[in-house]
């Protein structure tokens, strides 16, 4: 992945990757399927055009899942970013950011207010300029003031759209920055899962939201793959991509959540879900093996595999209501995971997207 970090303000962006980054999203148009009619034609000839036809509307199929994936992916998200240690520690906003009023009541703060500003093209690939807001008490202005922001590309093939029978939401999909280092010198490679859930409310709006979780994995001198940190979102669609044209209100926009207990894993598990199959956690104990419960829901794991390489994880459990004391505004808790499995040599084997549901407890 192409990465830039910068702490200068947001009108000193990079003027050439905001001008890439506007690039329109281009549809993909279906391809049509000429049949030519033939008065005399033996079997074998007529089997290779089935398969033709067979293989031209599997590639309509292909371009029309790319197309919808681009742009349900593109927009303007705005949520909360945190930082977390190995062991999903969450990391502090150094103090020097921290509005005095929260120092004086000694209150701890780790949500960077966000917004990420993301553009899907054929030409491009994955665009997104990631801001990160200094924390504010109160809404101190009808905008937020911008504290760094970092621009990054990835390849489309890197990148592993949720299949329409997954359920998830449109736009999910898991990504790498390349593939996994054999030795301790190769560079860390940064690995992205991004679940989404819709869902539609009373009066018929649908909100989107989505989490994304970011594993940087590295090397370590016994030549076995280990994530250093964790870096994860959870992020609210509010409007079409504009490259952060439109910066989101400083109060805070959708509410914190790195600041939350994890869940117990005892809530993922148990008959009372249903759905697509799931290995469940690693046991503990298990060689190489390390699960990371992250605040409200969120989880990441790393593993080894029959492949003799990793699996990486991530997942994100919805419960019913967006707080116990609110109604409901979902039928069913929804557990959302993403599966990543490399083989010994450290390239990508298999991708898994899985979604199950339980009824919430009376």
């Amino acid at each position: 992945m192409a990465s830039t970090h910068t702490s200068a303000a947001f009108n000193a962006a990079n003027t050439a990757a905001r001008a890439r980054g506007v690039a329109s999203s281009t549809t993909s148009r279906p391809i049509p399927i000429v049949r030519q009619h033939h008065r005399h034609r033996d079997p074998a000839a007529r089997s290779n055009t089935t398969n033709v036809i067979a293989r031209a509307a599997a590639s309509v199929a292909t371009a029309e899942t790319d197309a919808d994936f681009r742009a349900a992916a593109s927009g303007e998200w705005e949520g909360h970013r945190v930082y977390f240690d190995a062991t999903g520690k969450a990391q502090l906003i150094p103090d020097r950011f921290v509005p005095p009023a929260f120092k004086e009541y000694g209150v701890d703060l780790v949500d960077w207010q966000s917004q990420c500003a993301m553009n899907v093209t054929v030409e491009d690939g994955v665009y997104a300029r990631e801001l990160r807001f200094l924390p504010t008490q109160g809404c101190e202005a009808d905008a937020s003031t911008v504290e760094s922001e970092e621009i990054r590309t990835l390849p489309l093939d890197r990148v592993a759209p949720a299949p329409s029978s997954s359920s998830l939401a449109p736009g999910s999909y898991s990504a790498d920055t390349g593939d996994l280092g054999t030795d301790a010198s190769d560079s860390p490679v940064t690995v992205e899962h991004c679940v989404g859930l819709d869902t539609t409310m009373k009066n018929g709006e649908v909100v989107r939201c989505r989490v994304r979780v970011q594993q940087t994995v590295g090397q370590a001198s016994d030549k076995q793959e280990q994530v250093a940190d964790v870096t994860a979102w959870k992020e609210y669609y509010y409007e079409p991509f504009a490259n952060a044209k439109s910066l989101c209100a400083s109060c805070g926009g959708p509410n914190k959540w790195g600041e939350y207990p994890p869940k117990d894993k005892a809530e993922y598990t148990g008959n009372e879900w249903e759905g697509d199959a799931w290995d469940g956690f690693a046991k503990e104990g298990d060689d190489g093996a390390a699960t990371v419960m992250l605040p409200s829901g969120v989880w990441c794991e790393r593993r080894t595999n029959d492949l003799g390489g990793v699996t990486l994880s991530a997942g994100w459990l919805v419960p019913d209501r967006e707080a116990v004391y609110l109604a409901p505004v979902r039928d069913v808790d929804t557990h959302l995971v993403s599966v990543r499995v490399y083989d010994g040599e450290g390239k990508l084997a298999e991708t898994r997207f899985i979604k199950r549901t339980r009824k919430p407890a009376a």
